[in-house]
């Protein structure tokens, strides 16, 4: 009889996703694997779609932003022309300095966005790969292990 190379409560989980030699009647599963995907296992995978869509998003918006900063910036331009003295231009100039702040932010923020999107998408995908390594390399273990 060969010994078991996981401890008692491993092994019983092992035993459970049926790879351990013991009962396959009662499987694990994730609730976010797909079966369809994997020829009828279920797997867990990593899909970078999401990331990379709102790594996009976050560059138009960047981009949108940038556009319509400038075009209120040229729309008061304009408005100075011919109303010095007015009390309201002092108070339409605070406006649109608080805007161009509010705007600047925004569209800075975005700017930054889109490439930790990206790089989420990038290390997730790299990681997924290890952990998938890493659990090849402990099935081949438990074969040993059996034998």
């Amino acid at each position: 009889m060969a010994t078991s190379p996981h401890s008692g409560e491993w092994q019983r989980l092992y035993d459970m996703a049926g790879r351990g030699g013991g009962s396959t009647e009662t499987r694990m599963s994730l609730a976010s694997a797909s079966v369809e995907d994997s020829g009828g296992e279920p797997d867990l995978r990593h899909r970078d779609g999401p990331w990379t869509k709102a790594a996009g998003v976050a560059e138009e918006l960047h981009t949108s932003i940038t556009t319509a900063k400038s075009r209120l910036t040229a729309a008061h331009e304009d408005a100075a022309v011919g109303t010095e003295g007015l009390a309201s231009m002092a108070t339409l100039a605070s406006v649109l300095t608080s805007w161009e702040e509010r705007l600047k932010a925004v569209r800075d923020e975005c700017g930054s966005l889109a490439p930790k999107l990206r790089l989420v998408a990038q290390s997730q995908g790299e990681r997924e790969v290890k952990v998938k390594s890493s659990f090849t390399g402990l099935g081949k273990a438990a074969e040993a292990g059996a034998k």
